[in-house]
């Protein structure tokens, strides 16, 4: 007597779906880390605030801060202390670990029902 077995094979569109579907909630995510990035970075001039930013290189999305961003009316300007403020000490001790506490904050709760529950759809 045979055993009993189960087997499926998903298709080139699934396949497709899913991946597709995965950066989206990887995007998604990303933009919701960098909002919450800004909001709690010290800000005196904006410049920091506004050198965050969402990257995506394949399947790795990266949100970065600093480095050499573009300035409206006087060429490009470097944010050199991006790494700096976010380990602290800051003036305003609320605002260390800016990025960190971003993700942590935008990763509680259910979020993979949030970022990648239509990952099948």
């Amino acid at each position: 007597m045979a055993n009993p077995s189960i087997s499926f094979k998903w298709s080139g569109q699934a396949l497709k779906d899913i991946e597709r579907n995965t950066l989206l909630g990887m995007f998604d995510m990303a933009q919701d880390i960098r909002t919450q990035a800004r909001l709690n970075a010290p800000y005196l001039t904006g410049a920091l605030s506004n050198s965050i930013r969402v990257e995506e290189d394949g399947f790795v999305v990266y949100i970065k801060a600093g480095g050499t961003v573009a300035q409206s009316t006087r060429g490009p300007k470097r944010i050199d202390y991006a790494q700096k403020r976010e380990d602290g000490p800051n003036r305003d001790p609320a605002t260390e670990h800016y990025m960190r506490n971003a993700m942590q904050s935008t990763m509680s709760g259910d979020f993979m029902k949030k970022y990648f529950g239509g990952i099948t759809k």
